[in-house]
């Protein structure tokens, strides 16, 4: 009966402690982040006094980081009260102990970055901007973690062990690797304006993503071809509007050019959803030629979509390479778009950036066909 009370009030004591620690706590998440004690009860920064509020009497060090995660080691009689960063208020007798560091050493290779770590078994969160917001990660490595990435720019990564110590605030960049007509690897991340030789033809690198790569032909084939065809009823012609889907340009890409690529090139290669709806606006201009993925990107709406596994080159997809690219020269010449704003025009692009310029349909012009291939 005696060990059942003392167990018991054993049991409501640590019940208190928590409760009191807890309403501590609750203040502490409003607070500015920096270092605080707390001695006797009251609580300071900088040796002032925080306010006049009074807490259970305990005594030790609190630290708020920058996204208001608390830690704290507090002595209260012959106990610890303590918190990690991530952890939950923990009740233990005898000394507070020092808190976990997780040092983090960065390796990088193209778009492998290495962590290595003195702790194992570490969950991570990632994010492009420094805000610590996102989902924690936990996946089993031996000696170091190993990511692959493809956002450029800085990107911000946080470790936490098992028991809420956290590390530092990690920041990395990664680098694409620019290359002039290198053989093409599917390993490798490329920078836009890139190019790279792929079944004997040199192409340049639009965009590489995680899962797919987007590739320019550097020349443009040898035939030049129109769109439409007066004396043709299969395509476009006087009495049949101007479309993707009964262009001669994209019947001919797709029957013709794709058989110099190599089997296992178009093995990979990725249909292109193209917008066909002559009634669909994107805001003050036509949707025809945008792709299914820039309009769902911007909020657009097509209701009528046209594939194609080799295309040619959009307005977003031109400038976005021409942002990018170290040397312009790869986009060199004057060749033939994929975007049409008005029923009976095409539209081509050129070096010197002069887009939005409207051809003839019936007019032979320089096509670069541009494939998406899975990797």
């Amino acid at each position: 009966m005696t060990l059942s009370l003392i167990f018991f009030m054993f049991r409501l004591n640590n019940i208190n402690l928590n409760n009191e620690a807890n309403h501590l706590l609750k203040d502490l998440y409003n607070m500015d982040s920096g270092e605080y004690s707390l001695r006797n009860g009251i609580l300071y920064q900088n040796n002032y006094k925080i306010g006049s509020k009074a807490y259970f009497k305990a005594s030790g060090d609190v630290k708020i980081d920058k996204y208001k995660n608390v830690r704290f080691n507090l002595v209260y009689n012959d106990k610890c009260i303590s918190k990690t960063y991530m952890g939950n208020i923990i009740i233990n007798n005898g000394k507070c102990t020092p808190f976990k560091k997780i040092t983090i050493k960065v390796n990088r290779n193209n778009n492998k970055i290495s962590f290595i770590s003195n702790t194992k078994n570490l969950d991570y969160k990632l994010s492009d901007t420094d805000d610590f917001l996102g989902e924690w990660i936990h996946e089993d490595y031996k000696d170091n973690l190993v990511l692959k990435s493809y956002n450029e720019g800085t990107n911000y990564i946080w470790f936490k062990d098992s028991d809420g110590n956290l590390s530092g605030t990690i920041s990395f960049k990664v680098d694409c690797l620019y290359t002039s007509k290198a053989k093409y690897d599917n390993k490798v991340f490329y920078c836009s304006g890139s190019t790279v030789k792929l079944d004997g033809m040199d192409f340049v690198v639009i965009k590489d993503d995680l899962m797919t790569i987007k590739l320019m032909k550097f020349l443009p084939i040898d035939e030049k071809l129109s769109h439409c065809k007066k004396d043709s009823n299969e395509y476009c012609n006087e009495k049949n509007i101007y479309n993707w889907d009964n262009s001669y340009v994209n019947y001919y890409l797709n029957n013709e050019f794709v058989k110099e690529l190599s089997s296992k090139t178009q093995e990979d290669l990725l249909d292109s959803d193209i917008c066909t709806d002559l009634n669909s606006r994107c805001n003050d201009e036509l949707c025809i030629g945008r792709s299914r993925d820039e309009i769902n990107r911007r909020n657009f709406k097509c209701l009528k979509y046209s594939t194609s596994k080799v295309r040619i080159i959009s307005y977003e997809e031109f400038n976005y390479v021409y942002n990018k690219a170290t040397n312009k020269d790869v986009l060199n010449g004057y060749y033939s778009s994929i975007n049409s704003f008005y029923k009976n025009n095409a539209s081509s692009v050129q070096y010197d950036r002069s887009i939005y310029v409207y051809e003839d349909l019936y007019k032979n012009m320089n096509i670069k066909p541009v494939i998406v291939l899975f990797k």
